[in-house]
């Protein structure tokens, strides 16, 4: 009787080789890589790092765009009863042969856990949860059960990867920064956009500038009557008068680096760039910078620091407005520089800061030395703002023009005084538009040791 029962249901079975069959076939020709959008990475939230999150799961290609990935991550973070945090991860399939499908997996965490702990086990959970998913792509025949690709797999990978932007990103931004003093003030206002394309080998940046500075000056007049007598006051002092001047001055400027990476911590490349600034005597200024760099953490570990040591010599052209104190109106030369950046990636945003030291190679008594320190503060995805503070100890100031300056000329700003520090802020905002993938990290060479404040 149970032989029977058995061959009743094989051969009812029979009946549903087309149905089984179909699923065969469609499988047969999976997509490449997985599309992920993670939507609950709060800046606040030290456990829950993106960038992390991206270098450790090199197996899939992040999206800025939800409507693009295959597999929409879900993040949401509540307390636990011990005091801990609790990550709930949603996978929902949106897209492909993962349309309709919704897993959910939970992370807990104790209260003393370090946001390292907490971020290395979200990130070993995410990997669990997008197994099933990865495992019906062609990536997912070539990596270990941890995600981590084989360079040379990642290399293919990555070129096969369809992107309509080529990986390009573009940047459109803008900034303020305002000085008071007693008897002026500042208002300076710019705009600048960014062309950049990253990978994990090569990095291409082109950028420009435009700024426009608002002065304002209050010169103190003494009074006198048509006979040229003083006019006094009341209590027999000489009425002082405030006379304001306006003056509105602009400058632009241009930007072209390229950076190839050698190793994990070994880089180099050049940096080009030109510039109009009649404030500090530059008619018009062009260099060129090749440079070596070194990285003391290994690239596994940028996303949360990283600590560069950047050596170059540049060759400089200045064209000047007005003969310099040295009586040139024309000159090229050569100097040299070390800049340090170490940065720190938190909750709220990034801090960086960064170290210079240079000199001209023909006269090391003109030297400079500079301090800057930078926050950037996400809002959103594409939307952060700024602030940044810089101060410079200079003993280089070749470009000062020479001759006697009226003080209108001082107090408009139009000329630069000699000075042994400079001291300067800035405040802004962001906005990113571009390539929709989001995968690679490549903070080499320069960061954000480009002091631009001082020549």
């Amino acid at each position: 009787m149970r032989l029977l029962r058995l061959l009743l249901i094989l051969a009812f079975l029979s009946f549903l080789p087309p149905a089984m069959s179909q699923t065969v076939i469609d499988n047969n020709d999976p997509p490449l890589k997985l599309g992920v959008f993670i939507d609950g990475c709060e800046n606040w939230d030290g456990g829950c790092d993106l960038d992390y999150i991206r270098t450790e799961i090199t197996a899939v290609d992040f999206y800025r765009d939800n409507q693009r990935a295959d597999v929409f991550l879900l993040i949401n973070r509540n307390r636990s009863g011990g005091g801990g945090r609790q990550y709930q991860l949603i996978f929902i399939g949106q897209r492909n042969i993962h349309a309709g499908r919704t897993d959910t997996l939970y992370v807990n965490n104790r209260q003393l856990d370090t946001d390292f702990e907490v971020r290395e086990k979200l990130t070993r959970y995410i990997k669990l949860g997008l197994a099933p998913y990865v495992a019906k792509t062609k990536v997912g025949e070539e990596i270990e059960i941890d995600m981590k690709m084989d360079s040379a797999i990642l290399e293919d990978s990555v070129e096969v990867t369809v992107d309509p932007w080529n990986y390009w990103v573009f940047n459109i931004g803008s900034d303020a920064n305002i000085e008071i003093e007693e008897l002026s003030s500042d208002v300076n206002i710019g705009g600048d956009i960014n062309i950049n394309r990253i990978t994990e080998k090569w990095k291409i940046s082109l950028s420009g500038r435009v700024d426009e500075r608002l002065r304002r000056t209050i010169q103190k007049v003494p009074r006198v009557d048509d006979n040229g007598d003083p006019v006094l006051d009341e209590d027999g002092n000489q009425i002082i008068d405030e006379v304001a001047n306006n003056f509105d001055v602009s400058e632009f400027g241009f930007n072209h680096q390229l950076v190839r990476s050698l190793s994990q911590q070994w880089s180099y490349g050049y940096d080009i760039a030109g510039r109009q600034n009649t404030r500090l005597n530059y008619k018009f200024q062009t260099s060129i910078r090749p440079a070596v760099e070194y990285n003391f953490f290994p690239e596994a570990v940028q996303n949360t620091r990283f600590l560069r040591m950047n050596y170059g010599v540049e060759l400089r052209n200045n064209s000047y407005v007005e003969e310099t104190i040295s009586g040139f109106l024309n000159e090229t030369r050569v100097l040299h520089s070390l800049r340090t950046s170490l940065g720190l990636n938190r909750r709220w945003g990034t801090l960086e800061v960064g170290y210079r030291l240079r000199n001209y190679l023909d006269d090391f008594s003109s030297w400079s030395t500079g301090l800057n320190i930078r926050a950037d503060v996400r809002v959103t995805g594409n939307f952060s703002f700024f602030v940044r503070a810089e101060g410079n100890y200079v003993q280089d100031q070749i470009y000062l023009a020479a001759g006697d300056f009226t003080e209108q000329d001082i107090l408009s700003g139009r000329v630069t005084l000699p000075s042994a520090y400079i001291i300067d802020t800035r405040f802004g905002f962001n906005y990113r538009f571009g390539s929709n993938l989001n995968n690679f990290i490549n903070r080499r060479f320069f960061g954000r040791a480009n002091f631009v404040g001082t020549d």
